[in-house]
C-alpha cells in the first residue's frame, strides 16, 4: 500500500536584493509611494479614503512580495520613478531660489531694546540680605 504524504504548499520565497544600492533606491520608492497615499487620505473625504487606505496596507506590510508592491506603485502612481525625479528637481530650484544672507545686518525697526531702571536705593543691602525700604513716618514707629 502507498501511503498518501500531504504536500505542503511552501510559501513563495520573497527575492532577495542582494545590492545594498538597489534596495535603498527601492526603500526610497516606496517611501515616497506612501507618502503620496498619505497625502491623498488627508485631502480626501471619507468616502475615497479606502482605495489609498488598501493600497497602504499593502505596501506596508513586510509579507507582501516585492514584485506586488512594485505593480501596486505602478498601478497607482503610473511613472512613478519619473515623478519622484520631477519632484526633486521642483524641490532643487526652490532650494536655490532661497537666498540666504549671512551676517546681515538687522533693520533697526527690527530690534528690541528693553530699558531697565537703575536706583540708588536698592531692594538688597550691601551684605546680600533681603530689606523693604519703605520710607515710615517716625510717628508710626513711635507706636509700636
Amino acid at each position: 500500500m502507498a501511503s498518501k504524504i500531504k504536500k505542503t504548499k511552501e510559501p513563495a520565497a520573497l527575492p532577495i536584493v542582494t545590492d545594498p544600492e538597489m534596495a535603498e533606491r527601492f526603500e526610497c520608492e516606496i517611501a515616497w509611494c506612501i507618502g503620496q497615499l498619505e497625502c491623498m487620505m488627508k485631502s480626501s473625504s471619507t468616502k475615497d479614503k479606502d482605495p489609498p487606505r488598501s493600497a497602504l496596507q499593502v505596501l506596508t506590510n513586510p509579507k507582501t512580495p516585492f514584485i506586488r508592491k512594485r505593480q501596486m506603485m505602478q498601478q497607482l502612481f503610473g511613472n512613478y520613478r519619473q515623478k519622484m525625479q520631477d519632484e526633486e528637481i521642483a524641490r532643487q530650484k526652490r532650494h536655490n531660489q532661497v537666498q540666504t544672507k549671512i551676517n546681515s545686518e538687522i533693520p533697526l525697526a527690527s530690534r528690541f531694546v528693553r530699558r531697565t531702571q537703575h536706583d540708588n536705593a536698592s531692594v538688597t543691602t550691601k551684605d546680600n540680605t533681603f530689606s523693604f525700604n519703605f520710607d515710615i513716618p517716625s510717628s508710626d514707629m513711635d507706636k509700636n
